[in-house]
């Protein structure tokens, strides 16, 4: 109660200093008489109050932590003193606690017309600007701020971010060589400079640039690694040498950088000093028992990185530590994948366990690899497996039913998801999955059952909508109906090519040949012209007396069909023949 007496007491003694025609003026009280006034009344007259009111109105409002009224109470503040950059700042302060970074933005914006020189209204607007429509003024703010102020460190690293992002790499070169003249002891400015020059491949000054980076702070382990990376590709006698004391230091700075020392293990390796790569590997192997960190490192390093030769030396060096460590093998599989060491990758995944996280996508890449191996069938024993042991696995029955699917096994998927479904009746991709194999299978009024019973499980499935939609309009059935399905499907993915070839081909089969060209022309665009939406497309050309239109269009179609399309190719072909006769016969 005290501070809130406190409070009172200032904003009286503001009303009282209203200066002008107000000053020495007595405000009536609501019964007409004469003396001291209250704050009520006062507000009635709140156009007569000066902006030092409404500011402290709004320190009470927030001291309350009541920021809507504060910032209501600093808006009229600003209202009667527009020139205020302290009242400004303030309410940008309140705009973003209540997460209205619109106005902050343009309330800063206004801050800077009203005082361009000023370096802090110039950078509160800088830090403000987060979308990208706006980060186009981004440059000339930056410049701007460094015209005025060529020492100020965040400037010079963000317009030199922009410059790299965008490869405006000589921009990048002068602001970085500008920074190290303004600020010759800041050590981040020679080590921007060492990365403009080394993609540039100016090795030798970027190499320069690097090691003035470590003069200045020789405990920094990056500009090392980049050295390194600059030896790696010279030719000087003492390479070797400079890359291995570089990998030393950085282990003496950092004794648990893992990325160091893998690729210092490898780095021996590489160069027949294999007693010293075998010893670090086998260190870093007994290592990754506890440390799950180092592997992950690995993974980035050379995995993630594509140096998937050099992953496959380090996992299958390290793995001699611990030959039967799933996590070890899990990710020594991966490297020979990547190399399309099919058999190793397969050796390496059996070796996983059903306890490990990645347990079943070893599983489905081992199925893989046997489908790229053309053995179709054990692909689909490894699944079969795995689904005797844990029969409501969704994932591995929706893969597994694919595989039977692929081998015309239409009975055994059929039969498979019915059973899934059994355990999961509302399972959306499971259903979805037993439709298409029942249309394949032959079984079409079951497909169309099937899909009928996933709507009405989930309206808005996007998938089942445009494929029941799309099968009675290719049967020429329901075509109203097929109509209303598939744009229900568009309202849910508006850009998807195949939904709209779909509303296309409704339109067709009701002989609306210009929506149909309508729609079919948009599906082809969204889809590069896919051979199917591409004939479709064509087609619907024809109808139109387009012919000339259809002729290039179903070349398009024939140019992007995949030679195992037999069927497709040679009903393209004859299309292609009869309308070229047509044209050359007018």
């Amino acid at each position: 109660m005290k501070k809130q007496s406190i409070w009172i007491f200032l904003i009286i003694a503001s009303i009282l200093s209203v200066s002008g025609c107000n000053q020495g003026k007595i405000i009536s009280s609501p019964q007409g008489s004469e003396g001291f006034t209250t704050l009520e009344t006062v507000a009635l007259e709140n156009s007569q109050l000066p902006a030092t009111y409404f500011y402290l109105e709004s320190r009470i409002h927030a001291q309350r932590n009541e920021i809507p009224q504060a910032i209501a109470s600093l808006e009229k503040a600003i209202e009667r003193d527009g020139e205020s950059a302290f009242l400004k700042r303030d309410l940008i302060r309140f705009y973003l606690n209540q997460k209205k970074n619109d106005q902050a933005l343009i309330l800063a914006q206004t801050l800077v017309d009203q005082d361009p020189d000023n370096v802090d209204n110039l950078l509160l607007l800088v830090r403000l600007i987060k979308e990208p429509d706006q980060e186009a003024q981004l440059p000339e703010l930056l410049t701007r701020i460094l015209a005025l102020d060529p020492k100020n460190k965040e400037t010079y690293l963000r317009l030199g971010k922009i410059y790299m992002d965008n490869q405006n790499l000589k921009q990048a070169l002068d602001l970085f060589s500008n920074m190290a003249e303004q600020l010759p002891e800041y050590y981040v400015a020679y080590f921007y400079l060492g990365e403009v020059h080394l993609l540039m491949k100016n090795q030798i000054l970027a190499e320069q640039a690097f090691l003035k980076t470590l003069e200045l702070e020789t405990e920094l382990v990056e500009p090392r690694f980049r050295l390194i990376e600059i030896y790696e590709q010279q030719k000087r006698k003492n390479r070797k040498k400079l890359i291995l004391e570089s990998y030393e230091k950085i282990i003496e700075i950092e004794p648990e950088n893992d990325r160091a020392v893998l690729e210092m293990a490898l780095f021996h390796y590489k160069n027949n000093q294999r007693g010293k790569a075998s010893s670090l590997f086998t260190q870093l192997g007994n290592e990754a028992k506890e440390n799950s960190r180092l592997v992950m490192v690995a993974l980035d390093t050379f995995i993630s990185e594509k140096r998937y030769q050099d992953a496959v030396i380090v996992f299958s060096q390290m793995i001699k530590a611990d030959p039967d460590s799933a996590n070890l093998n899990f990710f020594t599989g991966m490297a020979y994948e990547a190399v399309e060491d099919r058999d190793a990758a397969i050796s390496h995944y059996l070796k996983v366990t059903p306890e490990h996280p990645q347990y079943k996508k070893t599983l489905l890449s081992i199925a893989f690899l046997y489908k790229e191996m053309d053995q179709p069938q054990k692909a689909i024993q490894i699944l079969e497996q795995h689904h005797s042991k844990n029969p409501r696995d969704v994932d591995i029955v929706s893969f597994l039913a694919s595989f039977y699917e692929n081998q015309a096994q239409y009975d055994k998927a059929i039969t498979l998801l019915k059973n899934s479904l059994q355990n999961s009746p509302t399972n959306t991709t499971l259903l979805f999955r037993l439709g298409t194999i029942q249309d394949k299978a032959g079984l079409k009024n079951q497909s169309i059952q099937t899909m009928e019973t996933l709507i009405q499980t989930d309206p808005k499935n996007a998938s089942a909508l445009n494929y029941l939609g799309y099968t009675y309009a290719d049967m020429g059935i329901k075509l109203d109906e097929a109509l209303d399905l598939i744009s229900r499907a568009l309202k849910q993915k508006p850009d998807d090519g195949y939904i709209t070839d779909s509303m296309g081909w409704v339109y067709f089969q009701k002989q609306d040949y210009e929506m149909a060209v309508h729609y079919l022309e948009q599906a082809a665009k969204l889809s590069n012209f896919e051979s199917i939406i591409a004939d479709h497309l064509a087609d619907a050309y024809v109808k139109a007396g387009q012919l000339k239109e259809a002729l290039d269009t179903y070349k398009k179609a024939l140019s992007n069909t995949k030679k195992k399309d037999s069927d497709l190719i040679q009903k393209l072909e004859k299309k292609i023949k009869t309308l070229e006769k047509i044209l050359d016969g007018k």
